[in-house]
Parts: C-alpha cells; structure tokens; sequence
C-alpha cells in the first residue's frame, strides 16, 4: 500500500495575489504490457528482440511547488512558480543493448547464427532522477477594450525544465529524462462576441529523448569507446523538436444551429526521430495539413 500524502498552503496578498506552496507524494506504476516475462526475436536486418521485465518497480516521486498568483481585472489570472521533483526508480523503456550470440544463444534459445549481433530492448529502473524549472501562464478575457475588439481573449504559457538522472544502465552520465522537453510553451488567442467563437492555437515542444541508445561501458562493466560519441550516430534517441498550429471556429448561424470549421497542423510540422544529432536521422514524416467542416445543433440553445 502506497500513502499519497500532500500538504497545500495558500497565502493571501493584497490587491488580488496570492502565494501557494505545496507538497505531494506520487507513485507510478509500470505499463502492464511491460510486466510478463515476455519475449519476441524477430531475425530479419533489424536482428530485434524486445523482452519483458516481471522485476520493473514502481515509479515514486515527492513534488515540491511554490507558485504566486495574481487576479487582474476583468477575468483574468497570472501565475509564475518554481517546482522541484525527487523521483527513485525512474523506469526508462526500451533501453536498447547489444548482444552476441555467441555468448547469449542458450539463455535467449535462438540460433547461434555464427555471433549475429542482436539489439535488444527492454523496459528497465534507474536508481534515481530530478526535475526542477519554472512556469508562467496568463490568461484573460480582454472585455476592457472597445466595440469588437472585447472579444478578443489570450491564453499563454512557458515552461523550462531541467532533468538529470542516475544509474541508467550502460552509462555513466547522467542523461534528461525521456520525453522531457527543456522548453515548452503554447499560445492560443481566442475571440468570443455574438455569433462567432474562435481559437488559434500554436504550441512547440524542444527536441527530447526519445530513448536510451548512448552506452559508454560494456555489459562487464568494462568502458566502451563510442565512435563520435554521444552526439554520433550511436546516441540517444531524440524526437524532433516540434511547433504546431491548430485553429478552429464556430458561428451560430441559426438559434442551436453551429458552422464548425477547423484546421490541425496547419504548418505542416515534420515529425520523426534522428540519434545524437539531427544529421543522424532515422525517420521525418510529414502529414500535412487536416481540415474540418460541419455542422452541430444544439438543443440547450433552442429558446425556451
């Protein structure tokens, strides 16, 4: 049993401000799928073998928060604050390593095939990791300004965060997080008045680790000496970094009857993977803008 305790304190400021400082405890439990003792070779040019981890443990993490807010007037909020994250167990999956079949044919009962190289991957625990950054965000209705234009609201945030993480196998440095973006942050300015509802939005995540691939020490624990090292074509798997830009709008054109039209990824965002740096790239895919039309009736909007 697992106690997930938090404490929340709030401190009231004049003129509409206010301080919150908080602590909670998580947990997060492996992926089901990653728990059997399973195992799949698949011998083609890729020589893959992707094999479970019945032993993975749960995932645990004290959040630390301090977070200042201020209420602007009309309808609006400003919030800017400091977050720190101890985690132990951190689970890394698809933790890629070498293998020779020569040494590992019997345990893994697969043809010797005269020492074929194998990449095998495999959900796995770290000893421990940290995250700790900030984040701001604003958000307001601007009713102040003249006519039309009160229609007019915005919806913005930023985030920076630094990672650092201890006893991934195979290496001893001391990587982000994976999927843990340095920047983050999104902008959606909207527009509410009469018949028409609209929002743009656009947001753009920096490149991350994917997964682990980088590994400085063989598995004896002896060093290993990576070609070009870890910005080479043998690093860590990273996603692209990635903006996109999405819109929709809604115009009522009679009582509970909308116009809906819409637009995903309207800039056509590449997506895909490279290792170590993007000279090295292993997949782009583009997907091309997708729009949207149609209609919605809405019977809570017919007159009573």
């Amino acid at each position: 049993m697992d106690a997930l305790q938090s404490v929340q304190l709030r401190f009231r400021l004049p003129h509409d401000g206010a301080i919150r400082a908080s602590y909670g405890r998580g947990i997060s439990r492996p992926n089901y799928s990653d728990l059997p003792p399973s195992f799949n070779a698949q011998g083609n040019s890729a020589n893959q073998i992707d094999i479970g981890n019945p032993n993975l443990k749960p995932s645990r993490a004290n959040n630390y928060d301090l977070l200042y807010e201020q209420y602007l007037k009309p309808l609006g909020l400003l919030q800017a604050g400091f977050f720190y994250k101890q985690l132990s167990h951190p689970i890394y999956e698809n933790v890629k390593s070498l293998i020779s079949t020569n040494q590992y044919g019997s345990q893994y009962n697969f043809n010797n095939n005269g020492g074929t190289m194998w990449n095998v991957s495999q959900p796995l625990n770290g000893q421990s990791a940290s995250v700790y950054g900030f984040e701001i965000s604003y958000l307001q209705h601007l009713t102040f300004l003249p006519g039309p234009l009160s229609g007019i609201g915005m919806s913005a945030n930023y985030g920076y965060t630094h990672s650092s993480t201890t006893g991934v196998p195979f290496r001893t440095d001391h990587p982000a997080l994976q999927r843990q973006a340095p920047n983050t942050w999104n902008i959606s300015p909207t527009y509410d008045r009469g018949r028409v509802s609209a929002r743009l939005g656009i947001s753009h995540n920096d490149a991350n680790i994917f997964s682990y691939a980088y590994q400085n020490l063989n598995p004896d624990g002896t060093p290993n000496d990576v070609p070009l090292g870890i910005k080479g074509p043998l690093g860590d798997t990273y996603l692209y970094a990635h903006t996109q830009v999405d819109a929709q709008a809604s115009i009522r054109m009679y009582r509970g009857l909308h116009l809906i039209v819409a637009g995903l990824n309207l800039t056509n965002e590449v997506f895909g993977f490279y290792n170590g740096s993007t000279q090295y790239v292993l997949q782009r895919e583009y997907y091309k803008p997708s729009y949207m039309f149609g209609l919605r009736y809405t019977l809570s909007n017919e007159p009573r």
